[in-house]
């Protein structure tokens, strides 16, 4: 499972990833804070405090123990990328029925 090798924000909300595969992708996290982060985030609503993101373990953290699973952000930096398609619906992000061989 790839985790976080390198982050750096590219915007307010937007950061550049690169994978331990070796895939670089950007996550826009502007529509997930501002459309239902669960309660637990709303401090990154503050973008001084969303910029205050760090790297440990492979993944984002944030103050407050506020992280994200390495493999949540693979597939937001991914998610049309057709080669991944089967690995994100094992991962459960997407629905089975839809992935094809």
């Amino acid at each position: 499972m790839p985790e976080i090798s390198e982050a750096c924000q590219a915007a307010d909300y937007v950061l550049q990833l690169t994978f331990s595969d070796g895939r670089r992708g950007r996550v826009d996290f502007t529509a997930l804070i501002e459309s239902g982060l669960p309660p637990v985030f709303a401090s990154l609503l503050d973008p001084a405090v969303f910029a205050e993101f760090r790297l440990e373990h492979g993944t984002l953290h944030w103050p407050g123990d506020l992280d994200l699973a390495p493999e949540y952000l693979n597939f937001r930096a991914f998610a049309h990328e057709p080669s991944l398609q089967r690995q994100f619906a094992d991962w459960g992000y997407l629905e089975q029925q839809t992935v094809h061989a």
